[in-house]
């Protein structure tokens, strides 16, 4: 799900804001701020009319301080409950939940007040151990909140462990009074609560520092009201270490601060969060849109200077995402692209059918990423030919949604091509005829060679003639060697099986008998020129003519890193230390033919390379390095000489 959303988002978003949509955003934005005011003009008619009440009744002035704290603090967890769902850290669970405990404690306290007379039987130390106890739960709640900001908590957890600390709290004021005295009866405050209250506060100031460092994961707004909350919250501690009466004008002024901190906590979490949810509810909400929207910025730039071809299609084949490049080459801007059938509207009909297919196999996931050469239409009425790479797109949950193409245009390279095929056909039919002219003219010499051989008596002139006709013999081989080299890189590269070549090769030539041709090859297939045939031909070849006594040719793999080496040996004198390198050479035809320096052409085309790595007198030994990505494996197959 929360892929789909993404994915919606980013598609749905692809088009910057339109002016329209700036302007509503800032309209929204000055009557979010006019809303600003009014809490706090609320909240000082409050403050104003709190104090004028304690000129009446400073019970009630007591009673009403207390209870819109009280208010304030359920209200919070009401808030912060309800909406656990939505949030990605556990600060708001943490304080929420801890002020819903300190309400209770608060509630205790005023109930307990001097005054009241609900609680018969205490005086005045019973309200200010519940006080105490009520702001040690408080500024614990405040610390542990940031601390455990990146927890996974469970909410049930954090009830309970609250609830586990308020419990003894209040068992040690009401049935095991083993809580410090804080109230004494014509004598003040206690050194206890004294103390208390700057190690409150000290822990409040912790807090703050706390809460501070992850101000960025809050809109500036909640996090400006949350700190300020915890700094007016340690006056109002601080001040409640000056009074001696309960009734004294530090304990009003506590109070007075104390009301303030609760408003500025009202502000942040519960007006905030109903007139802007998304800063409250959605902790890191704007700081991570605000990462996505420059992450998406960043990818459409990418995408947009990019020189290759970007389509995104969705499950119905309709496209939902293109690039500039795209734009560019069908001649139609984005949004007139996009929600198009992208088959229907964009290819030649006569490709429509084979390209659906091709769609339905990637989103059934029946085929791998494949490359395709289509044609798409452009808005002149024109074609372009694309070649595409096309791949699958999943959801979080692995489900195929789209499809994601991209491509380059390769028009030009492709009427290139198509002039430079038909260049080359035209200089090898010219090279054929004038090949077969030769061919016959060298038949021409010899036979007049041989006439004047047999009619000449002198050996001068018949060492001459011998001269000669070895001489046309080396002419024509040379022809026959432009004819094979003329054919290499004639046709594109494809995957071959070499112990299928191997046999072939066998099969064409005369082996003398006693000699066989083993291969360990099964299964085994190479991505080379489609002449690699004259490579196991030669190498097959070369060993029974210049091998010596040689009774085996073996073939054989191993692996070379990420390479595979395909190895031919074979049992004969082998080739000497001097003339390992210069076999592969053109120059080396002058002694023993073009072969080995043909089999190394050939090879090289597809970044194949062979080195002869023997010991002479053992045999010979050709390694065949076949890099990684130009061989596999397929289906096993027989050896050769096999039923």
């Amino acid at each position: 799900m929360k892929s789909d959303l993404a994915r919606t988002e980013s598609l749905a978003e692809y088009p910057p804001r339109c002016g329209a949509d700036l302007q509503q955003g800032r309209v929204e934005e000055g009557v979010a701020k006019s809303c600003i005011w009014t809490p706090f003009v609320a909240f000082t008619v409050l403050l104003v009319a709190l104090a004028a009440t304690s000129l009446y009744s400073y019970l009630l002035f007591h009673t009403i301080a207390e209870l819109v704290a009280v208010g304030i603090a359920i209200a919070v967890f009401t808030v912060v409950w309800n909406a656990r769902t939505m949030r990605e850290n556990s600060y708001l669970l943490v304080t929420g939940t801890g002020l819903l405990f300190v309400a209770g404690i608060g509630l205790l306290h005023t109930l307990a007040y001097k005054g009241m007379g609900i609680f018969v039987g205490y005086d005045a130390n019973l309200p200010t151990q519940l006080w105490i106890a009520s702001r040690y739960l408080l500024a614990g709640t405040l610390l542990a909140a940031p601390l455990l900001f990146r927890s996974d908590l469970d909410r049930r957890w954090v009830f309970a462990g609250f609830a586990g600390v308020t419990g003894p709290l209040l068992l040690s004021i009401f049935v095991v009074p083993v809580f410090p005295d804080c109230y004494v009866e014509g004598v003040g405050l206690t050194p206890f609560k004294v103390w208390s209250e700057y190690l409150i506060s000290a822990l409040l100031a912790l807090g703050a520092v706390a809460f501070y460092r992850l101000r960025a994961a809050f809109s500036p707004r909640v996090a400006g009201h949350l700190i300020a909350a915890i700094l007016v919250l340690i006056a109002s501690e601080l001040a409640f270490t000056l009074y001696v009466s309960v009734y004294g004008i530090a304990n009003q002024v506590g109070h007075l601060l104390m009301v303030l901190s609760f408003g500025l906590i009202y502000i942040a979490f519960v007006e905030t969060g109903i007139r802007q949810p998304y800063a409250v509810l959605f902790t890191g909400l704007v700081a991570s849109e605000e990462r996505l929207r420059r992450e998406k910025d960043r990818l459409r730039q990418y995408l947009d200077i990019a020189g290759a071809l970007f389509v995104v299609l969705d499950a119905d084949g309709r496209v939902s995402l293109i690039n500039r490049r795209t734009s560019e080459v069908l001649g139609y801007p984005a949004d007139v692209v996009v929600g198009e059938p992208w088959i229907e509207r964009f290819t030649p009909p006569e490709e429509r059918e084979r390209l659906q297919t091709l769609f339905c196999r990637l989103m059934r996931g029946d085929t791998e990423p494949v490359y395709a050469r289509t044609s798409v239409l452009t808005a002149d009425g024109g074609e372009r030919i694309i070649q595409w790479h096309n791949t699958v797109l999943r959801d979080g949950d692995g489900a195929v949604w789209g499809t994601l193409s991209s491509g380059e245009d390769i028009t030009e390279w492709q009427y290139a091509e198509a002039a430079l095929g038909r260049a080359n056909a035209k200089l090898n039919l010219l090279s054929a005829i004038t090949r077969h002219d030769i061919l016959n003219q060298i038949t021409v010499a010899r036979a007049y060679i041989d006439f004047a051989a047999e009619g000449s008596g002198d050996p001068g002139i018949r060492d001459y003639l011998d001269r000669a006709r070895i001489a046309v013999g080396e002419i024509q081989k040379q022809i026959e060697f432009s004819r094979d080299y003329q054919d290499m890189g004639m046709m594109a590269p494809a995957w071959q099986r070499p112990e299928d070549l191997i046999r072939e090769s066998a099969s064409e030539l005369v082996l003398p008998v006693g000699v066989r041709v083993l291969t360990d090859l099964a299964g085994l297939e190479v991505y080379a020129d489609p002449m690699v045939q004259k490579v196991f031909h030669n190498l097959i070849d070369n060993a029974v003519r210049h091998g010596g006594a040689v009774t085996e040719v073996r073939f054989s793999w191993m692996r070379s890193g990420q390479d595979l080496v395909i190895i031919c040996e074979d049992d004969g004198i082998g080739i000497p230390d001097s003339e390992k390198a210069a076999i592969f050479r053109a120059t080396y035809k002058r002694r023993h033919g073009h072969g080995l320096f043909l089999v190394a052409e050939i090879l090289g085309i597809t970044g194949i390379s062979i080195q002869e790595t023997g010991v002479f007198g053992e045999g010979a030994r050709f390694e065949i390095t076949v890099p990684n990505g130009a061989y596999r494996f397929g289906e096993g197959l027989r050896p050769v000489g096999s039923p």
